[in-house]
């Protein structure tokens, strides 16, 4: 019986012969193929090669940023703090107080009186706010100015005094020049010896030995008075005593006082010169206030 399976079994020298003889049909060579997929090749995109970031360089950049970002507010702040912080000088009543500036320059503040400045800003602009009365010896410079609620005044190189107190805005030149204006701009130049007061129709510049001589008694250690209301009087006490004073009689805004007594007075002694004038009577009431009033 023959083997149906051996049929079909081949040695690998019928093997070798059978396949040298098959002829395989192809439509493209050998070299047609390759060169297609040469082709093929050519026409794909050239990759995309991303760049490696230097990681070290971008850190060192931002903190170059940071740096001058850090830098920058610190000045900024710095200059902030120079420009708005403040020194401020206060003279209770009774006393008298001499404060040098940045400068040099020299104040001499009158009792109850206020001034403000910016020591770390003083170099780009000397500026002082006054509230109440102060004689000004300003070194020579730049620019120098005392604002007040109702004027300023001006210098270069002077001294000169301020009464900035309430209503109340006068100004006396002694040496060098200061030009004196107002809020609404109005504008006077006083020369030494000249004196200027704002009035209701503005500053009014003046020139006489009684107004120089009141201005500057407080520098002197005396009360000089030249025709001023009996209030601003007995006001001035007040701040140069330390007391308080009511007034209960009846022209108080009509009387005007002319005169003049050394502050080394006691109040008593000053309340009786005043009253004297006026027949006027005054009583203690208790430590620190008295009560002024007509005579029966």
């Amino acid at each position: 019986m023959t083997d149906k399976n051996n049929e079909h079994n081949l040695t690998p020298e019928q093997e070798k012969e059978l396949f040298s003889n098959l002829e395989l049909s192809y439509s493209r060579s050998k070299s047609d193929v390759w060169d297609a997929l040469q082709d093929k090749i050519d026409a794909q995109p050239p990759s995309t090669i991303q760049p490696v970031k230097n990681r070290s360089i971008g850190k060192r950049q931002r903190l170059v940023y940071l740096s001058a970002a850090a830098s920058l507010l610190l000045v900024l702040g710095l200059g902030l703090f120079a420009r708005f912080y403040t020194t401020q000088v206060s003279v209770a009543a009774g006393e008298f107080v001499s404060h040098t500036l940045p400068d040099g320059s020299i104040i001499h503040l009158n009792a109850a009186s206020t001034i403000a400045y910016a020591p770390y800003w003083w170099r780009f602009g000397r500026k002082v706010n006054l509230e109440g009365e102060a004689f000004f010896e300003v070194q020579k410079g730049k620019k120098f100015s005392v604002h007040s609620r109702l004027g300023t005044t001006q210098v270069l190189g002077t001294s000169f005094n301020i009464l900035a107190r309430g209503n109340a805005y006068e100004v006396l030149c002694k040496t060098g020049k200061v030009r004196v204006s107002n809020r609404q701009n109005n504008q006077v130049i006083l020369t030494p010896g000249e004196y200027t007061k704002l009035q209701t129709s503005g500053l009014k510049k003046a020139n006489d030995a009684k107004s120089q001589e009141a201005m500057f008694a407080w520098r002197l250690k005396k009360f000089v008075y030249n025709t001023t209301p009996l209030a601003k009087v007995f006001e001035d006490l007040e701040r140069h005593y330390k007391v308080k004073i009511a007034l209960k009689f009846a022209k108080v805004n009509e009387y005007h006082y002319t005169g003049l007594f050394k502050r080394s007075v006691t109040i008593d002694e000053a309340l009786q010169i005043i009253c004297y004038s006026f027949e006027l009577n005054f009583k203690k009431q208790s430590k620190g206030e008295y009560v002024v009033f007509d005579r029966e």
